[in-house]
């Protein structure tokens, strides 16, 4: 890899989309096939011939719509998050590119889809050899996907390239709890009769039942998790 690779890991501060795609783009940094590739996280970044070849995954685009009735209870969403990879390598014969490039779409498909933690629902810690899911975060399932190949004719005796563009759709669930700062730690409560004309009695008069309500938060409120309601599997102990 030529470029140091900086991953979102924190729910707090990143959105789960960019940190999905960060998980992403970790895992396909560790697969042999793309070792000694410039990494890219932007499009907007161009590509020079002496950078090939590359490897991007971008953020396309997010949809999201209501789990469940909208309007009935906390506010929880099903986001369908699209995630781009991109391959670019140098194309000096058309047939053994497309033949390259076909492998890295395979990589890509093998190394993410069929990852036993990445994947995971259930447990999502860093085992050995595997990358973690930060904050739990997880993927639901796959949605729609595609993929084709794209030439970049040559202009000025530039470089011949061809690309890799390859779409895929994912699906997670994310709640939006309120965020409750005044917590309720005490509750007074005075019982007396009322008289018959709809007056109170002096407390001289007529004894007050007092009763008094303390609430712990220690004991009552889970700290807050950012929406997800399963706490994260403790990390592997290392092996040796």
């Amino acid at each position: 890899m030529k470029a140091r690779l900086r991953q979102a890991t924190d729910t707090s501060v990143f959105s789960y989309g960019l940190v999905i795609r960060d998980m992403l783009l970790a895992k396909l940094v560790t697969a042999p096939f793309f070792q000694g590739f410039t990494i890219r996280k932007s499009r907007q970044l161009p590509t020079q011939p002496n950078q090939l070849p590359t490897l991007g995954v971008y953020l396309v685009r997010e949809d999201m719509t209501p789990d469940g009735d909208p309007n009935h209870g906390d506010i929880d969403m099903v986001h369908n998050l699209t995630v781009g990879f991109s391959v670019i390598i140098v194309n000096n014969d058309p047939e053994a590119t497309q033949e390259k490039l076909n492998e890295a779409y395979w990589v890509i498909m093998n190394w993410l889809w069929r990852d036993q933690y990445l994947m995971n629902m259930i447990d999502t810690r860093s085992y050995p050899g595997a990358i973690g899911n930060p904050d739990n975060t997880r993927i639901e399932g796959l949605m729609n996907g595609s993929w084709r190949f794209v030439d970049h004719p040559p202009l000025n005796n530039e470089t011949p390239m061809s690309e890799l563009r390859y779409e895929q759709t994912l699906r997670y669930r994310a709640d939006y709890t309120p965020i409750i700062t005044d917590d309720l730690l005490l509750i007074h409560e005075e019982t007396v009769p009322m008289n018959a004309d709809g007056t109170i009695s002096p407390a001289d008069e007529v004894q007050r039942v007092t009763t008094v309500y303390e609430f712990d938060p220690s004991s009552t409120k889970k700290e807050a998790d950012h929406g997800r309601h399963q706490d994260r599997a403790p990390e592997a102990e290392p092996k040796g």
